[in-house]
């Protein structure tokens, strides 16, 4: 099967490639980028959060300080960055008391963005309940401190891959991600990374065709990890579990 979709993008490629050719309509005239703006590396920064894990001294853990989820640093099976197993909030999430997180990127200049993804692997196993589920993504082109409006909301995948969500392009100087679930721990929310791509204009014909032929690549890549996982290609589109699950007791995680 995963030949048959590796055929399907090379089609797709080639009719990217013809289409480039002919004047993009109005519906058109955007595509996302390729770049994460919101990478520290790429300037990106978090100006405000609702809390992070403390040790016993009261002091943050570098290992599930806030700033990991901007570090490009991932957990892979046997992979694990020794200074970052993503952020762990210090109490746990409901409606009322989201935990959260405003996002600034580069010279915290506004930018067009369209697209959110989020990893939601951290060093603690999903088994324990702590990853992220519900979320919101609220939006600012004035202050940090808003007005905001929410752009996008949905759940996350209890599963160890890379989840992708669109919305139509918005302006946006500050981006505030909340969080109002965990999967059922009593104690904490978990995140192992977040990443934000602009929308950007299609006018040149070759910017054009190498930003579909990025986004084809990524597409592929979530098709791979949807086979591995037996999981729906867009999780932003699979309706939301009707029953919950039972709390369990967990530990606070411990510095390395």
């Amino acid at each position: 099967m995963l030949k048959r979709y590796a055929v399907l993008v090379a089609q797709m490629i080639v009719v990217s490639v013809v289409a480039v050719a002919t004047p993009a309509s109005a519906a058109e005239e955007f595509a996302v980028g390729a770049t994460n703006v919101a990478l520290a590396a790429n300037g990106g920064h978090i100006v405000e959060f609702s809390s992070q894990v403390l040790d016993e001294n009261g002091k943050p853990i570098t290992q599930w300080q806030i700033n990991n989820v901007i570090d490009g640093k991932r957990i892979r099976g046997s992979d694990r960055p020794r200074d970052s197993y993503g952020w762990s909030s210090a109490a746990a999430p409901t409606p009322a008391k989201p935990q959260w997180f405003i996002l600034a990127f580069k010279d915290e200049r506004t930018r067009l963005v369209t697209r959110v993804r989020f990893d939601p692997v951290t060093d603690d196993p999903l088994e324990i309940g702590r990853w992220a589920r519900d979320f919101e993504i609220h939006v600012s082109s004035t202050t940090r401190d808003g007005p905001w409006a929410m752009v996008q909301n949905g759940r996350l995948l209890n599963k160890p891959i890379t989840q992708t969500f669109d919305f139509p392009p918005v302006e946006c100087r500050y981006m505030k991600i909340m969080f109002t679930s965990n999967w059922f721990s009593d104690q904490f929310v978990e995140l192992g990374e977040i990443e934000v791509y602009e929308a950007l204009a299609t006018g040149d014909t070759l910017d054009q065709l190498i930003l579909r032929l990025e986004n084809l690549l990524q597409d592929l890549k979530r098709y791979r990890d949807s086979v591995r996982y037996n999981q729906p290609l867009r999780p932003e589109l699979t309706p939301p579990a009707t029953t919950e699950a039972t709390p369990t007791t967990t530990t606070q995680p411990t510095p390395q």
